[in-house]
């Protein structure tokens, strides 16, 4: 049960991390050309939601190890300074990267090419945070 949980761990946090990776440079060039907006909407919809879903798996998956390596009350604190750094992560994600992405897709969806361009810097910086706080969150877990 140990082995399958850090294997299924490991692997939701993967694809958390690694489905963003392209996606700021295909918004600033999508957005940049105003071409292909309906794909643009449809490819962040399938990115969104699977970050939504390993990510959640990600963190469920981490808590369901806790019980069964040290439990509870003797987790270091890494480990909770880890799942501090995920839950950021969905902080940062609603607060400010789904605004961005929404003044970015409502531009896309009327034509309004600055309105779209207004969007791009502040969805990608919110992404390079989550990136940075994901970076924090596998170092505290290896370590």
């Amino acid at each position: 049960m140990l082995v399958a949980t850090k294997v299924i761990h490991i692997l939701f946090a993967a694809a958390w991390f690694g489905h963003k990776l392209l996606v700021p440079r295909d918004v600033r060039q999508s957005v940049h050309v105003m071409t292909d907006s309906e794909g643009l909407i449809r490819r962040m919809h399938r990115a969104e939601r699977l970050g939504t879903l390993s990510g959640l798996g990600t963190v469920l998956s981490g808590v369901g190890l806790i019980p069964l390596t040290t439990g509870f009350a003797k987790t270091p604190v890494r480990i909770y300074l880890g799942l501090a750094a995920a839950i950021g992560i969905f902080i940062i994600g609603a607060l400010v990267a789904r605004p961005a992405w929404n003044e970015i897709k409502g531009g896309i969806e009327t034509g309004d090419a600055p309105r779209a361009a207004a969007g791009v810097k502040p969805f990608t910086r919110a992404l390079v945070l989550e990136n940075l706080l994901w970076i924090v969150a596998l170092g505290s877990m290896v370590v």
